[in-house]
């Protein structure tokens, strides 16, 4: 398991665009069993809560002080944050990170490419 998370991480644009092969089944295989599996659902119900929690206490606090609020850019967020926190127990959508914003530009620029 443990060399199928290295090949995933070395891998250059991810398990989606992976093709299928042996590779591919491995990761599958592995994400099925330790990320998506229903006990695993089950035990991160309260992440998925929180995260919307705050999706829900931003949205509030911009109509609080009468700012625009970016839906799209508030759900990309959310949705990032709330699949690398189930993976890597961290948040990979931070409007204050650089890196954040460079994360979100090259997963946007592989959106549009696959499109």
């Amino acid at each position: 398991m443990i060399d199928a998370i290295r090949a995933c991480q070395h891998h250059e644009v991810g398990l989606t665009w992976i093709p299928v092969s042996p590779l591919w089944r491995t990761l599958r295989k592995v994400c099925n069993t330790h990320v998506f599996a229903s006990m695993k659902l089950d035990a991160t119900q309260y992440l998925r809560r929180n995260k919307i929690q705050e999706l829900i206490a931003n949205v509030g606090e911009s109509c609080h002080k009468g700012e625009a609020i970016k839906i799209g850019q508030a759900v990309f967020d959310t949705t990032i944050n709330l699949l690398s926190n189930t993976i890597f127990s961290v948040d990979l959508a931070d409007p204050n990170s650089s890196s954040a914003q460079e994360f979100r530009k090259i997963v946007c620029d592989i959106m549009v490419e696959a499109w």
